[in-house]
């Protein structure tokens, strides 16, 4: 007995078995089905995160993986390796009191199981055809006979950091909507909420995902923004704009615009073709500002003749219907609902207040929609620049509004029935 030390805690030269490895190894039999150790080392990898392992064990494991054959996958007899602690020091780049934690990590972990002989030595020899005659290490049957378990916690795992992935996609989204919603109050000084607060709130609620890949932890975070973003844009929606003042002079009122709504078939039939260069009707241009009468008055309507009807404008612009209220909208509707489509699109107020000036209101709206149709096709990158080169166009002569939206008539109507033609005859 060693001066000193009770006989429980006397070195004996035999390793120690801790609780922990009893546990880990309670329900393993040392039988596996033939595996492909690639497949073995694979799993373990992917499940290590899943399982709280360090990378160093990882690494341990790996390496000594690294001293198996193929054969000895099969099932037929177990895959011990006998690398020597200075052999593990050399390839891990560690301290042998590190080694030697990792080992009994491994151990605890159920991950392999010391196969030890009575000189403490690790030796091994193979015979005919590789087969291990006799050994002396570390068994890593665990490994192969956990490889289901290691596949099942690995794709968990990943189905967990997907999801996770797609929330904090979502959050960042319903975010960014909400901070938008909150610039748009600010801008014009929406009574009835707090917007600089609900800014604060969306930053703060986001900001604590930036590091959590738990899905438990993103989802109520993700219903709360959620809920903020449904309150904002109720506010924003039912909040009173001043759309009936001029955007650049108090002045002027909104144009309200006689039009009979057709559905868009009935509006490209009753239209025919391509139509030629046509001004405002006289009954139009009579009932409009000063300002947006002397425009016209010196140039076509950027419309051509188009008959554009709000039906048509809910056709081809579905961010119209967001902001209205009935399945019918009137003029002065679709008017107040392109302020809103405008700000989401981030076209200036200024933009929209020279667009309103120089084509006219019913015009700018219809614009407006069609600059939402391109957007939403991913065929717009500045909605506001483009308006803008619409306006100097129009004030050069140049725009022609009506192919632009008979282009895009053409994409929403029904595609034609190729069935119900006739087949030519044959000469």
């Amino acid at each position: 007995m060693t001066q000193g030390l009770s006989p429980a805690l006397a070195p004996t030269g035999r390793r120690r078995i801790t609780k922990a490895q009893i546990t880990a190894t309670s329900n393993l039999t040392g039988r596996f089905d033939p595996v492909a150790p690639g497949r073995v080392l694979s799993a373990f990898k992917r499940a290590a995160p899943a399982l709280g392992l360090s990378r160093r064990l990882v690494d341990l494991i790996d390496h000594l993986m690294g001293y198996t054959r193929e054969a000895d996958w099969r099932g037929e007899w177990a895959p011990i390796v006998w690398p020597s602690n200075a052999q593990l020091q050399d390839v891990l780049g560690l301290g042998l009191s590190r080694v030697k934690e990792l080992i009994r990590e491994a151990l605890d972990a159920g991950l392999i199981v010391a196969r030890d002989h009575g000189t403490g030595k690790r030796f091994g020899l193979r015979g005919e055809g590789g087969r291990i005659v006799t050994a002396c290490g570390f068994d890593l049957s665990p490994l192969g006979e956990r490889v289901s378990e290691f596949e099942a916690v690995a794709a968990e795992h990943e189905a967990r950091k997907a999801e996770a992935k797609r929330l904090r996609a979502e959050i960042s989204r319903v975010r960014y909507a909400i901070l938008a919603l909150a610039d748009h109050g600010t801008e014009h000084a929406l009574v009835g909420t707090d917007w600089a607060a609900l800014a604060v709130e969306a930053k703060e609620l986001a900001g604590k995902t930036r590091t959590s890949r738990d899905p438990a932890t993103l989802v109520p975070i993700l219903a709360r923004l959620r809920v903020a973003h449904a309150r904002a844009h109720e506010a924003v929606k039912t909040a009173t704009v001043p759309v009936e003042k001029d955007p650049q002079g108090p002045e002027n009122r909104p144009h309200i615009t006689t039009t009979n709504h057709l559905p868009i078939v009935e509006t490209i039939a009753t239209a025919g073709s391509r139509p030629a260069a046509e001004e405002s009707s006289s009954e139009n241009r009579a009932s409009r500002p000063a300002n947006e009468r002397a425009h016209a008055t010196l140039k076509p309507s950027a419309l051509r003749g188009f008959p554009a009807t709000p039906d048509f404008i809910l056709q081809i612009a579905p961010a119209f219907r967001g902001w209205v209220n009935s399945a019918r909208p009137t003029w002065p509707e679709m008017i107040e609902a392109a302020f809103h489509v405008r700000s989401e699109l981030k076209i200036s107020q200024h933009a929209w207040g020279q667009a309103c000036i120089v084509l006219g209101r019913m015009e700018a709206t219809t614009a407006v929609a069609a600059i939402a149709a391109k957007h939403d096709a991913g065929l717009v990158r500045s909605p506001g620049g483009l308006l803008r080169r619409m306006v100097e166009a129009h004030e050069e002569g140049t725009l022609r509004l009506d192919r632009t939206l008979f282009g895009l008539a053409d994409r929403t109507r029904p595609a034609p029935d190729r069935g119900d033609r006739a087949p030519r005859p044959r000469r």
